[in-house]
């Protein structure tokens, strides 16, 4: 069966730190009633379900996609079970979030419900002087952590980066972080909402209240770094310089296209920078499924074995590209995407 590139609806999310800015920036249809943290661009969790924006499968949602459909798009049986091996949001922090943590596998075991969260963000906008808390300074231990908490001083122990647009962080489970007032990213990650706040820097609501900690659960999850007992957070300059440019299927399709850069390739997923810097048509071929996020810029894809149904991009937008030996974009204004993948089996 010839399947075509499916383009899928946003998903709002009301958070205190967050604004308006996704609409201007990225076209998205907000709300007017409240400040907009994240939208969620593809998701696969039980209460959350992406639903196909236009097309012939226009109101299907991923799931019944991937299990009526999912084979024919290039996934494995694996792949294809709930949930989909991929969580794509945008984040806009107006204000700072919590500090916070992501179980990995080991902390998953000692928790009910909790899931693994492996993350990574490709900062888009940055305010002057904003930044991003990631990971623990050398040395820092469980007790040290213990002890700045109760001093209010949690944020000296932390790693800070200056926030610039261009930007890759990757942020394994365990690694404690914070996004910084200002900034806006993209964020890729497994599939998993558990997050462990550990600081909310004394913020309250508007009726006073402050927001639920998980003081035990994230001290349990937390990658420390006084010890090797637990993997190191990984190597942010590296990552951010690109200099992982090993060679895999979703690489391979983006230099086909453009100039691009390798960003991650980890256990879960791979992600590659693509630039599409003039206008005009390019074909490509691919071997397996991938996601496309235009972070600027506008065109179209189409599965030439399917040419009736051409799927239209914008900036903004997010498109599951299936397998297909002979695709074509057609860009129509030049501009960036991330495109992520699963890892291959």
């Amino acid at each position: 069966m010839n399947f075509p590139p499916l383009k899928f609806e946003p998903i709002f999310k009301h958070r205190i730190w967050g604004s308006d800015r996704l609409k201007k920036l990225y076209n998205k249809n907000l709300p007017n009633a409240e400040p907009i943290g994240e939208s969620w661009e593809l998701a696969d969790l039980k209460n959350d379900k992406s639903i196909i924006a236009d097309g012939p499968y226009k109101g299907m949602d991923i799931r019944q996609l991937l299990r009526d459909h999912g084979k024919n798009i290039g996934f494995t049986t694996e792949q294809c079970q709930f949930p989909f091996g991929l969580l794509i949001k945008f984040l806009d922090a107006n204000d700072i979030l919590s500090v916070q943590v992501h179980p990995d596998a080991q902390a998953c075991q000692k928790f009910p419900d909790a899931h693994l969260k492996t993350e990574c963000w490709y900062v888009l906008d940055a305010k002057p002087n904003s930044v991003i808390y990631r990971g623990l300074k050398p040395g820092v231990g469980r007790k040290d952590l213990e002890k700045a908490l109760q001093n209010n001083i949690l944020e000296d122990l932390m790693e800070v980066y200056p926030a610039e647009k261009g930007d890759f962080h990757y942020l394994p489970a365990g690694t404690i972080h914070a996004l910084g007032a200002g900034v806006i990213v993209a964020e890729i990650q497994t599939p998993s909402d558990t997050t462990y706040r550990l600081y909310d820097w004394n913020r309250r609501d508007a009726q006073g209240n402050s927001r639920q900690l998980h003081i035990e659960q994230a001290l349990e999850s937390i990658h420390y770094t006084d010890s090797s007992a637990t993997p190191p957070a990984g190597d942010h300059k590296k990552i951010i310089l690109g200099a992982d440019e090993k060679q895999n299927p979703l690489k391979n399709i983006a230099d086909s296209l453009g100039r691009s850069k390798t960003l991650l390739d980890c256990d879960h997923f791979s992600v590659v920078h693509l630039k599409l810097s003039e206008d005009g048509v390019r074909m490509f071929s691919a071997g397996i499924p991938f996601v496309m996020i235009a972070l600027s810029g506008s065109g179209s894809i189409v599965n030439e074995d399917d040419p009736e149904n051409i799927c239209t991009y914008q900036t903004g937008d997010t498109i599951l590209i299936p397998t297909m030996p002979a695709g074509r974009i057609k860009v129509k204004q030049p501009g960036q995407n991330l495109l992520t993948s699963l890892a291959t089996p």
